[in-house]
């Protein structure tokens, strides 16, 4: 069956591009223009419909099968990118016998079964097709390209000579194992251990580039907290009053900090209360302080207990924010800075402190990282098999390293895990 989709967003736009793919993509740019195309040939020509009306001029690309994205014959209109025109072609390409409307991301899984990308490399896609900030851009890049899966193919490479070390040494099953054998055995698993765990660590790099750093400004009423997120997102989110409890849910605003996505959430005052609206803006603060990379506690200078009924247990990377310098200071809290949004006090050193935490978190490795949850869990799995390695018994020793050379090569090889595809290719949209 021949798939055909658009591959661009829909609306007005200078051009928009039709893909089709399949054993009949040739067969559409004749029976559409009347031409025999040329393999990767870009030629202006008319697009008729099948009353033979100029439906618009476009240029049609042919890409014959093997030398395409999707491994199979491709063809492509590039057309001018009105809604009516769009229609119109894909209502011509319907009328041609054996073609069909593509699935979301049923282009790249074709690619995929060909052999054309591995499945990192379709998650690097996703992501580059996804990516909205400079840092997200580079890390899907990473995993698209061949930098990622170059990473893990050494590491399989290293798998199987040591694993060729421990099986020659089965030989020696009835005598004693040489020593040099294992001496060289064991400084490799060493090695791709402490590797395996330092890339294993990357994965909080890898979330926080790709979902975006999330930052809770928490702390007790009129502390400032509405006053500081209409600052740093630089407008006006959150109703500022002198009022207390009038932030009652969890306000948010989505900012790009150096290339790194970054999200903002304005949360209720956290205090003792009987008001049952005021208590459900206290749980849902906590919840989003408990899931937030950055935590920014903002207290009040003028206040004896400015943190009273908070749990003021700083993790590394939390702020310890003290608002209104301006007025007379009356306690002796530990503070990481002193601002006062009234007067715009200590504000750029807020900002570059924040910054500093946001760089920590999202640039500590320069090379591939892990940014899914199935990498993780094979990588995870892998350094658990070597782990058992107790260089005891060969034949036990060999299981495991085998089954971290399974481990590893299941994050690039083909699978035919429906559950696993699913969750990768639905994601996609329809024409990619």
């Amino acid at each position: 069956m021949t798939i055909y989709a658009l591959s661009t967003i829909e609306g007005q736009s200078g051009v928009a591009i039709i893909r089709v793919s399949g054993t009949k993509a040739k067969e559409s740019i004749r029976v559409l223009t009347g031409r025999n195309p040329k393999p990767r040939h870009a030629e202006l020509t008319n697009i008729t419909s099948s009353k033979k009306e100029i439906i618009d001029q476009a240029i049609t690309l042919f890409f014959p099968e093997g030398k395409s994205f999707t491994g199979e014959s491709v063809a492509e209109f590039h057309m001018h990118g009105s809604s009516a025109v769009i229609k119109k072609v894909l209502l011509e390409l319907s009328k041609i016998k054996g073609l069909r409307l593509a699935k979301p991301g049923e282009f790249t899984k074709i690619a995929y079964i060909n052999g054309k990308l591995n499945l990192l490399q379709v998650e690097g896609l996703r992501n580059l097709i996804r990516a909205e900030t400079e840092e997200q851009r580079r890390q899907a890049y990473r995993h698209y390209s061949d930098q990622a899966t170059n990473k893990y193919f050494m590491w399989l490479e290293n798998l199987r000579d040591v694993l060729a070390l421990v099986e020659a040494s089965i030989d020696f099953s009835d005598e004693e194992i040489p020593r040099n054998i294992y001496d060289v055995v064991k400084k490799k698993i060493n090695k791709t251990k402490l590797e395996f765990k330092e890339h294993l660590k990357s994965e909080k790099q890898g979330t926080a580039i790709r979902d975006g750093i999330k930052i809770a400004i928490l702390g007790r009423t009129n502390s400032g907290k509405s006053s500081l997120i209409n600052y740093l997102s630089k407008k006006e989110l959150s109703i500022v009053t002198k009022k207390p409890g009038t932030t009652r849910d969890v306000l948010s605003a989505k900012m790009e900090f150096s290339g790194i996505p970054v999200t903002i959430y304005d949360t209720a005052g956290i205090r003792n209360t009987k008001d049952e609206i005021e208590k459900e803006g206290k749980r849902r603060a906590l919840i989003t302080g408990s899931i937030a990379d950055i935590r920014v506690f903002i207290g009040d200078n003028s206040l004896k207990k400015p943190f009273r009924d908070i749990n003021l247990t700083k993790n590394n990377g939390d702020l310890v924010v003290m608002n209104k310098a301006d007025l007379k200071k009356a306690n002796n809290e530990k503070r990481d800075v002193t601002i006062s949004l009234k007067n715009n006090m200590g504000l750029d050193r807020l900002m570059n402190k924040i910054m500093v935490r946001v760089k920590e978190i999202s640039s500590v490795y320069s090379g591939p990282v892990i940014t899914s949850e199935r990498e993780f869990g094979h990588v995870y799995r892998a350094l658990s098999s070597l782990e058992r390695i107790n260089y005891q018994d060969p034949a036990l020793d060999s299981e495991d390293i085998n089954q971290a050379l399974i481990e590893i090569g299941l994050i690039t090889e083909k699978t035919h895990n429906e559950e696993i595809l699913g969750r990768i290719f639905n994601d996609f949209c329809i024409g990619k």
